[in-house]
């Protein structure tokens, strides 16, 4: 009978070591979450392609780099209103559910939020302070968030941002 020399018998405990690991890791998990299909299917079918700015003095916006979130820069008078305008794409083939999540300064308001500025239906959903949800079709859709500065407010330059972040897919 052979006997194995100390170095081999640290490298037979960390490949035992390795494999016990991987298989309690992997128990309690069914076969969507351990492939990541639902989460990342909708993670990716969220984009944010362009976005315009309307009203004040001047303006400034870009998209975030994860392609989900937009920021705007706006020099504006105390009583302005102005809307922000993004094109969302939700490359998914069902409804995406979204949340939109908007950080403003105090003195600016969301007066509404709108995804179908055509008039055929708005189904956003106030559902917190500053969160409201709504469900994308496929394809691209250009929501209207309309904003206004509050009449007491000093004027001067104000960030505001968007985040939105997908729930899930309708499938």
């Amino acid at each position: 009978m052979s006997e194995m020399t100390r170095r081999q018998a640290v490298a037979a405990t960390a490949v035992l070591a390795a494999g016990g690991a991987g298989v309690t890791a992997t128990q309690g998990l069914d076969a969507a979450s351990a492939s990541g299909q639902v989460d990342v299917q909708a993670e990716q079918a969220l984009t944010v392609s362009d976005v315009s700015v309307a009203g004040g003095d001047a303006t400034f916006s870009r998209i975030g780099d994860d392609n989900t979130k937009l920021q705007v820069a706006i020099e504006a008078n105390n009583g302005d209103a102005f809307e922000v305008e993004p094109t969302i794409e939700n490359s998914s083939a069902d409804k995406l559910a979204v949340r939109i999540i908007v950080g403003t300064p105090d003195v600016i308001t969301v007066e509404d939020i709108d995804d179908s500025p055509s008039g055929d239906g708005d189904t956003v959903v106030q559902s917190d302070t500053d969160a409201y949800v709504t469900k994308l079709t496929p394809g691209e859709t250009t929501l209207e968030l309309l904003f206004e500065i509050s009449d007491v407010a000093t004027p001067g330059a104000r960030d505001i941002t968007v985040d939105f972040e997908p729930m899930s897919t309708d499938n």
